[in-house]
């Protein structure tokens, strides 16, 4: 997935993409010091060698153009998600400003993903002092919350 993605970046960059064989490195590896140890420093330093030495005789890789369309929708859909999701993070924390800015200091919604929750269900700093730390805690267990907030961020509900 990841590297139909790359190739699909450096083909629209015009770039030529060029196969070695992960046995070619493997082999070759053995002819360079540095222990029988497998790194990824070692391996980058192995395929720029071969690279330079076999550059021309190794295979061009040319992505087809359903796969590199499909693989520019998908990246335009998800540069949108991103670009909305910043948006609503932004109108959540200036209605957090407006109605309450301690709230607004103690809750993280881009991080935390338990605030989305207590916010959701709670709309009010009144209604959340009123519920208490240990009825959150049970709405952000029931919810599967991973990342519940931090206790120290409620500190402003006493």
């Amino acid at each position: 997935m990841y590297a139909a993605l790359v190739l699909t970046v450096l083909a629209d960059a015009g770039k030529t993409v060029r196969y070695l064989a992960g046995r070619a490195v493997w082999q070759a590896s053995a002819t360079y010091r540095g222990g029988e140890a497998k790194t990824d420093a070692k391996d980058a330093r192995v395929i720029a060698d071969q690279a330079r030495m076999r550059g021309q005789d190794l295979p061009v890789l040319h992505p087809d153009d359903d796969l590199i369309s499909e693989l520019r929708m998908l990246t335009g859909h998800r540069a949108d998600l991103v670009a909305d999701r910043t948006r609503t993070i932004n109108r959540l924390r200036q209605q957090l400003v407006a109605v309450c800015p301690a709230l607004e200091r103690a809750a993280q919604p881009s991080q935390d993903r338990g605030w989305v929750i207590l916010l959701a269900r709670y709309q009010r700093p009144k209604a959340i002092r009123q519920s208490g730390v240990s009825r959150l805690t049970k709405v952000l267990t029931d919810a599967v919350c991973a990342t519940p907030p931090r206790s120290r961020r409620l500190r402003w509900l006493q």
